[in-house]
């Protein structure tokens, strides 16, 4: 995906798979709290969040938060 940020990177993810938007963002357009994105092993979260600055060689993962269970 292309983006000079991590905001860009997954709005341009959910553009090509509209059924991620919801899943990936809040109806007030943040990252949904129970998914886990981070840049080169770094939470987004303590970084810059969604602004955080992304380049060709970084890896984004992203990684939806697992509950529950016995």
């Amino acid at each position: 995906m292309e983006g000079s940020n991590v905001g860009e990177v997954l709005r341009a993810l959910a553009s090509q798979h509209p059924a991620t938007e919801s899943q990936l963002f809040s109806s007030e357009g943040e990252l949904n709290r129970y998914v886990n994105v981070y840049v080169n092993d770094e939470d987004v979260r303590v970084l810059q969040g969604l602004e955080t600055t992304v380049g060709p060689s970084d890896t984004l993962v992203i990684l939806p938060a697992m509950a529950g269970g016995r």
